[in-house]
């Protein structure tokens, strides 16, 4: 009996022992995700003129690099790419809404005229998206109770806190985020 309870013991420490040999460093962490808008800049021809022109008004845009979706990403049961871009009205700062025919500003993305770094900016989001750049996007619900969902994001540099939506659900917002690009305007 004796001998069965130590080869036990041995066989239950063998399966606990760690799988990198002594000496041999731990695994790295695994690494955030490299921020979409680290990539390649968009130029202004790639963009809808709107974006151009509203961020050329914008009093903030020596501190508020301006963002542009790379496409438009499609959305569940909606042709999204049908969206129409205009102007849309941010205090202090520059925005773009798209107009879907049924949905009045169903998605769209600004530079708002708030500060990037605000106190308690993330406390009242239930998700939250980091980048390997630093840049942080907290997001849920808008309201807290939606159906529409909203962004505030921050990219290490820019000056302004980015707001980013969507009513096409949350799916759609997060795509949305994935496809921001710089635009390098002349």
């Amino acid at each position: 009996m004796r001998h069965r309870l130590i080869l036990a013991t041995v066989v239950l420490a063998a399966a606990c022992a760690p799988t990198t040999p002594p000496g041999d460093p731990a695994p790295a962490p695994p690494r955030p995700d490299l921020a979409p808008w680290i990539g390649s800049s968009l130029r202004e021809g790639d963009v809808p003129a709107v974006y151009l022109g509203q961020w050329g008004a914008a009093p903030n845009r020596a501190t508020c690099a301006l963002l542009a979706p790379r496409a438009v990403p499609p959305a569940s049961g909606v042709d999204a790419a049908r969206a129409t871009p205009r102007a849309a009205t941010f205090a202090g700062g520059w925005a773009v809404a798209y107009d879907l025919p049924e949905t009045r500003s169903a998605f769209g993305v600004a530079g708002t005229g708030s500060a990037a770094n605000a106190p308690g900016t993330y406390d009242q989001w239930p998700h939250e998206r980091r980048w390997a750049d630093g840049s942080r996007a907290a997001y849920g619900p808008e309201g807290g109770t939606g159906p529409n969902q909203l962004a505030y994001l921050t990219i290490p540099g820019q000056g302004c806190l980015y707001n980013v939506w969507s009513r096409l659900g949350r799916a759609h917002l997060e795509a949305l985020l994935a496809s921001l690009r710089f635009v390098q305007p002349r």
